[in-house]
Formats: C-alpha cells, sequence, structure tokens
C-alpha cells in the first residue's frame, strides 16, 4: 500500500501503528458514534448556513438549515436551535411572518426551556400579529408575559386592566413616587391619579407593542443602554471610592474663602456665603480628589498618552 503526500509528493511505503492510530482518532471524528450527530459536521454546516446569511443570501442559508435538520442523531435541543435560526431569517431577513410563526413554534416544542425562548415567543406574537392571527396572538402573549400579576399589598386595588391582567395602585403609585417631589405635589388629588394612571397604562402599551418588534435590540438603543449604564456604574464608583478620600476642615474652608473674597464673593461678609463657599470649597476637593485617583489608576495601568497623533 503507497500514500502520498501531496503538498509534498512523499512516498510512505507501509502504514505503521502510529499512522493507524492517527487514522483511528481521525475517523471517529468524521464519522461520529452510532446514534449521534457528527458535530464536527454539524458546526461547519452551520458556519456555512450562518455565512450564507451574512451575505445576504437567505434562502441558501435555509436550505443549508434543513439539510442539517435532515442529519441523523440531531438532538432536540439542537433541532431547536436549527428551527429557531431558521425563523429568525423569516421573521427578520425576509419579514416572511407564516413561516416565522412556524419555526418559532418547532423551536418551542423541541426546547421549552431554551436560551433562545423570550426572543423567540416575542416575535411569535408579533409573526402572530402581522398575519392577522390576533386572537392566537392574545394567547401567546397572556402565555409569555413577564408580569407580576401579584398586588403590592393586601389592600391593594387594580385600577386597570390590560388583556385582564391587572395594573395595581402600587404599582402606579411606585410610579408617581419616583418623580421629583415637586412634580409629585401635581398628582395628589384622585382626579390627578386617575389621569396618571391612564398616562401610565398608554406608556406600557407602546412599551409592549415595541417589545413584540425586538425594540430592546435595536443598535442605537442597544448602544445608548450601554452608555447609560456606563454612566451609572461609573458615578457609583466614584461614589464608592473617591469621595471618601475628600477630607473637609473648616478651617480650610475659611481660608479657601479668604483666598477667594473678592474674585468669587465680591467681599460679601463670610457669614453672608458660608454655603456657597463650602460649596465651592467641596467641588474644588473632589476635582483634586478625582484627578489624583485618575492618576493612579493611569500609573497602575501604565497609560501613555499619544497625542501627536491627532
Amino acid at each position: 500500500m503507497i500514500a502520498r503526500n501531496r503538498s509534498q509528493n512523499i512516498r510512505i511505503p507501509w502504514a505503521s501503528p502510529a499512522i493507524l492510530a492517527v487514522a483511528a482518532i481521525l475517523c471517529l471524528a468524521s464519522c461520529g458514534s452510532k446514534g449521534s450527530v457528527n458535530e464536527v459536521e454539524l458546526n461547519l454546516r452551520k458556519q456555512v448556513a450562518g455565512e450564507l446569511r451574512d451575505n445576504k443570501l437567505f434562502r441558501a442559508a435555509i436550505d443549508e438549515y434543513k439539510e442539517i435538520l435532515a442529519l441523523p442523531g440531531l438532538a432536540q435541543a439542537q433541532q431547536a436551535n436549527i428551527n429557531y435560526l431558521i425563523a429568525r431569517i423569516y421573521y427578520e431577513d425576509l419579514k416572511d411572518y407564516e413561516n416565522a410563526a412556524a419555526y418559532y413554534m418547532r423551536a418551542r416544542v423541541y426546547d421549552p426551556e431554551g436560551s433562545f425562548m423570550m426572543e423567540a415567543s416575542r416575535n411569535l406574537v408579533a409573526s402572530l400579529q402581522k398575519i392577522g392571527h390576533l386572537v392566537d396572538a392574545k394567547r401567546e402573549l397572556a402565555t409569555a408575559t413577564d408580569i407580576d400579576e401579584q398586588p403590592g399589598s393586601p389592600d391593594d386595588v387594580p385600577v386597570a386592566r390590560i388583556d385582564g391582567q391587572p395594573v395595581w395602585r402600587s404599582e402606579v403609585e411606585r410610579q408617581i413616587q419616583s418623580l421629583p417631589p415637586e412634580t409629585q405635589k401635581q398628582f395628589l388629588t384622585q382626579e390627578a391619579k386617575i389621569n396618571f394612571a391612564h398616562q401610565y397604562v398608554g406608556i406600557e402599551l407602546l412599551y409592549r407593542a415595541a417589545v413584540r418588534e425586538n425594540y430592546p435590540s435595536d443598535p442605537e438603543i442597544m448602544r445608548k443602554k450601554e452608555q447609560f449604564v456606563r454612566s451609572l456604574v461609573v458615578d457609583k464608583y466614584i461614589v464608592d471610592q473617591v469621595m471618601p478620600e475628600i477630607k473637609l476642615d473648616t478651617l480650610d474652608v475659611r481660608n479657601f474663602y479668604l483666598a477667594n473674597k473678592s474674585s468669587r464673593y465680591n467681599e460679601a461678609p463670610y457669614d453672608s456665603v458660608k454655603a456657597r463657599v463650602f460649596m465651592d470649597y467641596q467641588q474644588e476637593k473632589a476635582a483634586v480628589a478625582y484627578t489624583e485617583y485618575i492618576n493612579r489608576l493611569a500609573k497602575a495601568e501604565r497609560v501613555e498618552f499619544l497625542d501627536q497623533n491627532w
């Protein structure tokens, strides 16, 4: 037996035990074990389907996924995932909502606890609405809803219902209490609270409609969400780590006033501007502490500014 290495054209006159062992391993990898799917082929074909979709060859991608579904030994979770991927193409790319709904349903049957189920349920509802199956959409929405239907307290009562689901008075009151104190004063009367509840339900309806249309995954919204969370995290870190380093001293506040009596306070008596002086002093100390903390972090992480590249 003669084996030929095509790249270097080397003749191997016999098959050594080591070569036979390697061949056996490769056979196991390529052929797969009996009763289970060939993972190598599965991953390769999924990659092909993904690239077809990325290149806007949507029908070809669906055909590739359907051929994957025909592979022997495909586990239920794997079948669910492939059906979900097909549904996404129909829903997002082809706007074929009837087929999208069908494949989302298949995915749910094969794996009701799949990681994709929240998105799949949302898109299933939207697909049913778009093809005019409103009763079915309402049923699916009621099944998939994440809303807490429990009252806030024993004496709590619903002030509205959305498709049979209660909107509790405590929920609306929490929304009012989250407003600035001056704004809250506008909602002290019963009539004002009723008007607020109507507005709140309107916003909730808009939000649900947007969620069904997958707006939370919109790239612009995701970007703004990331920026908002980033800002919250940084602000919290400054409060917890930087602000405790600020040491306020009464004598220093007085000296700060004297140093800025003319430039900032127009020679006003200290007692008449004491609160303002304290705020200015605190702000300046905070700025110094912030800068020093940043400099320590920059030194620890060996920051180098390349200003010449601007």
